[in-house]
């Protein structure tokens, strides 16, 4: 969750300094902190939000830490496209590496009772005006607008409080469009503070390939040369995780090469989640009931029938069968997996898991959003933005 930097503009803050020598012990304020402490301080925050926050506190706070933007740009990339996934390697060309990020906000000035919530989960449009959002519903990234007077409008960030939930990326061609073949990408490491040219991408391809790029390589190397049924991928405390259709969990090295980590799960699903909830690593198996081979009239998807949840007992190397989340609901979207705290955030409920259900349909595959209830075992529609209507075609960039 961010951190409150609001307490330090509100109020005249002082810190007092302890001495060996009995003196008089002389107040210091925030502002007054030698840049290089203001540094060193500054570096432990990971988010842009809280980024942003440090800086706004004063004007020495602001010129001892340098934003984002100034050391790690979003700027185009040359990393390889998937023309060549099927010969187990991705081939040079030229895409863009775009970054969503999902922020949880709240007003600053609501009254929370204990029955209710006004916090929302959005995405930034990049069409919107500086200093303000609009909402995007996460799963089939339309724009959303909102009953209440609220949300109804583009809304502007200081009359909330943000944190970030979670993020993700993906590759898109310089000429648009998203590249395709690629269930998975992230970034190693995720941190704004390392240059941006020494990162590696990570992603799961061609229907279960493992591989690695760097910025500027001609082609993806594999990470495993053996395996190709990888499902997941995903960045935990620091380190790179992967998990395979079997359940088996395997550690990324810095020399990219997989080391297991997990006997295999035992899961029976047909698709493994990697999700970190509470602190613990966390696979979620998802079932699908396939269409008929021979039904060549309806173009039929596949349709989900249930969810297993494993949590990883680090200390003794076993899975544990979870059959309650508490106060956690778990979001599968399409680029990222992650968990929330159901009693923060309006129009999401406990012990839950969301994701997108693809409806059976004439030629067409229309997606909704779903939840499976964990304790009742079913799934139902599901509407996380309440009474919100949901309208236009957007394309997500950040």
């Amino acid at each position: 969750m961010g951190v409150d930097f609001d307490s330090f503009k509100s109020r005249r803050t002082f810190i007092r300094v302890k001495s060996k020598t009995p003196m008089k012990r002389s107040p210091v304020r925030w502002s007054d902190l030698p840049p290089e402490l203001c540094l060193v301080i500054g570096k432990r925050l990971e988010t842009y939000i809280d980024v942003l926050r440090f800086r706004s506190v004063c004007k020495s706070w602001r010129a001892s830490l340098p934003g984002f933007d100034g050391i790690s740009p979003l700027s185009p990339l040359q990393f390889p496209s998937p023309a060549n996934a099927g010969r187990g390697y991705l081939a040079a060309g030229h895409t863009l590496l775009h970054r969503r990020i999902i922020y949880c906000f709240s007003p600053l000035h609501h009254h929370r009772t204990s029955n209710s919530s006004s916090s929302r989960l959005f995405t930034k449009d990049k069409s919107a005006k500086l200093g303000t959002v609009r909402f995007v519903d996460l799963f089939s990234n339309l724009l959303v607008v909102f009953d209440d007077e609220t949300f109804r409008k583009d809304v502007n960030f200081l009359d909330f409080r943000i944190y970030e939930v979670a993020k993700s990326y993906a590759l898109q061609y310089t000429r648009g469009g998203l590249v395709s073949g690629i269930t998975k990408v992230i970034m190693y490491p995720d941190s704004g503070w390392t240059d941006f040219r020494t990162r590696i991408i990570v992603a799961v391809y061609g229907r279960g390939k493992l591989g690695f790029a760097k910025h500027g390589d001609d082609n993806w190397t594999l990470i495993d040369d053996v395996n190709f049924h990888y499902n997941d991928v995903i960045m935990y405390k620091g380190q790179v995780y992967a998990v395979d259709k079997w359940g088996t969990v395997f550690w990324i090295d810095s020399s990219m090469k997989s080391v297991q980590f997990s006997v295999p799960s035992c899961g029976f699903g047909d698709h493994k989640h990697l999700v970190e909830c509470g602190g613990e690593l966390y696979v979620v198996d998802r079932f699908l009931l396939k269409p008929d081979p021979d039904d060549c009239i309806r173009n039929n998807p596949n349709i989900v029938t249930d969810f297993k949840v494993y949590m990883l007992d680090q200390d003794w190397g076993r899975w544990v069968d979870v059959k309650n989340l508490g106060n956690q609901a778990i979001v599968l979207g399409d680029g990222s997996c992650f968990s929330v705290s159901a009693s923060e955030i309006e129009g999401f409920q406990a012990n839950c898991i969301y994701f997108n259900h693809k409806q059976k349909g004439w030629f067409s595959q229309d997606c909704v959003p779903a939840v499976f209830d964990l304790k009742e075992r079913r799934i139902l529609e599901a509407s996380i933005h309440g009474n919100a209507t949901r309208c236009g075609a957007f394309q997500w960039k950040l």
